[in-house]
Parts: structure tokens; sequence; C-alpha cells
């Protein structure tokens, strides 16, 4: 979820990519933010970036 959070996708892309409702998406976001303690998905993919889970 961090991952494609952090390549920029949208709450749509991930629904459709994950077989889910948008709505299931938003809470898994939030929760995943919560969980970060950060609040916006910009923090979070940089934290992402930080922890080297994006690659080259």
């Amino acid at each position: 979820m961090l991952r494609v959070i952090a390549a920029g996708r949208s709450t749509v892309e991930i629904a459709e990519r994950m077989h889910v409702s948008e709505r299931t998406v938003k809470r898994m976001t939030a929760a995943l933010l919560r969980k970060l303690r950060v609040s916006t998905r910009a923090e979070a993919a940089a934290l992402a970036g930080h922890a080297g889970l994006l690659g080259d």
C-alpha cells in the first residue's frame, strides 16, 4: 500500500488495482498514515523513500 501511495497512484487507481472499493482504500490509507504518524500522503512517500522501499 505504501509503495503505491508513494508512486503517486490515486485512490481510484489503488482501488482498481487491489479490487476493493474507494472507501476501503481511503480507510486503509488513513490507518496507514496514523500508524506512520504522518498527516499526508507526501509525508508517507518521503518515509518510504528514506526506508528504501521505492527501489532505484
